[in-house]
Parts: C-alpha cells; structure tokens; sequence
C-alpha cells in the first residue's frame, strides 16, 4: 500500500516537476545539477538520470522506490550489525539509516568530492558524517571486513559499464559479505539481454538471487546471497513490522521474483 502522505515519484512525476522546479545549483565538472519543486529537492545528471531525492518535510525519508527496495535489505537480516553503501547520492540511506536504525554501523563509498560536498550542502547529511572518497573497487581491493549488508547504487559514466557487470567486482562484494550477508544491487538494463546477462552472472556467483523490479521505472533491485534467504511466508512476516512501514516494504516483498535453485 503506497503512502498517503508522499507522492509516488515515477517517471510522470519528474516530467511535470522539471519544467516548473527552481533551478539551484550546477556543478559544471561533474553536470551535476540541483533542483527543487513541490517541497522535494533532487540531483539530476547530464544525461537526465535523478541520482537521488529529498523530501524536504523529512529528510530521513526514502523518496525514491528503488531507495526503499535497496533498503528492504533489511527484511532479510536479523539485526544487522553493519551496512557497507557503494555511492552517497544524496546520503538517501545514511540519512534513513542514522534516523531509523542507529544501532547499525554504516560505512559509505564516494569517489566524487562533488557528490560528498552536495550531499552535505543542499541535503542535510551531516557536515561531520564520514565517507570515503574512493571508489568501490579500490576499496575492495584494499578492505578487510565483512558486512551484513552491502546496497549498491553506482551510476556509470555515459557509455561506461556498471562494475557490476565485471565478474572481478562481484567477487569483492561475496568476499566482504558475512556468511549470511545479502547484497542489494540497483541495476539499469540498456534491454531485455542486459538483464538477462546480469541475472546469469549473478546466479553463477551467488545460490540465491531474488529481483524486484520497480514499477514505472528503469530500475531493477536485485538481492543477492549465499545463504539461504527466507521463505515468502517468513519474509512477508518480517516487512509487516513497523520498522519497515516508511520502505513499504510488504508491497515490494510481494512482488519479489525468485529466480530458480
């Protein structure tokens, strides 16, 4: 059930708010651009990809749908000590996680100086909050540690492939996640074969997968594990919990599709 007090922001929604935002601020090094409308601020690309949204009314809130699919993560872990967060954004999940959950330690990946510095500026992550200011795979290639939960939302350069269609890359995600560790992947396919070449990928490397793919939009979630991960009967259990209202998260546990053993 969608909720009743936030716009359902789809593709519609940004064609209409585009031509009647304020216009912020323009990063001209990295086309970064900011905008607002209707008590909602985002970044878009040049290319016209939205990074990522705030709700001005609550900033802890998840206003994308695929922010709140990479959330439900959480529906799969029983009390998760950590969260390693490939691509700030916005600070969308620091933001919901340091409000929502406390008790899980967040480590966040950003190798943009722009994207920490708007995320800072113009949507209300903490002047002090930590990231580091590297990329994905020079972290894997250095790190150490393992986390419950692994979200990954890196958007490539025009042209550039997503690291996650390297099988290298993946590695390091299995290598730094704990035995019953799930990582939540948002993917946008360029087609059909796209998808269907990352999900063959994802199946050798991983025993379980599982995908949702978000209403109205190009984006695909894909969660990931090699271990078990629980049955719908257990899962739709899980996503009715409180906790997890904000991420509408029975909705998006519902509509999971299984990929086969």
């Amino acid at each position: 059930m969608l909720s009743t007090t936030h716009p359902y922001i789809d593709l519609a929604w940004f064609e209409q708010a585009q031509k009647e935002s304020i216009h912020l601020e323009c990063i001209s090094q990295n086309n970064l651009e900011v905008f607002e409308h209707d008590r909602h601020r985002w970044i878009c690309f040049h290319d016209g990809a939205i990074q990522s949204m705030i709700s001005l009314d609550d900033h802890s809130y998840p206003v994308l749908h695929y922010v709140k699919a990479l959330l439900c993560s959480l529906v799969f872990v029983q009390q998760p000590k950590n969260l390693l967060n490939l691509g700030l954004g916005s600070g969308a999940i620091e933001r919901f996680m340091l409000m929502r959950h406390p008790e899980v330690h967040v480590i966040s990946i950003e190798p943009e100086a722009d994207m920490i510095a708007v995320s800072k500026e113009y949507f209300f992550l903490e002047a002090d909050y930590p990231v580091r200011e590297e990329t994905a795979q020079t972290f894997f290639s250095e790190n150490k540690l393992q986390f419950d939960i692994i979200i990954c939302d890196i958007h490539p350069e025009m042209g550039e492939k997503n690291p996650i269609q390297n099988d290298i890359f993946i590695d390091g995600i299995i290598k730094s996640l704990t035995p019953k560790g799930i990582a939540a992947i948002n993917f946008l396919p360029e087609n059909e074969d796209d998808i269907v070449r990352m999900l063959l990928r994802l199946r050798h490397s991983f025993s379980w997968v599982t995908v949702f793919d978000v209403p109205a939009q190009q984006n695909v979630v894909l969660y990931c594990s090699n271990s078990q991960l629980p049955d719908k009967t257990d899962l739709c259990f899980r996503s009715k919990q409180p906790d997890f209202n904000s991420l509408e998260a029975e909705a998006i546990c519902s509509q999971l599709i299984w990929l086969p053993k």
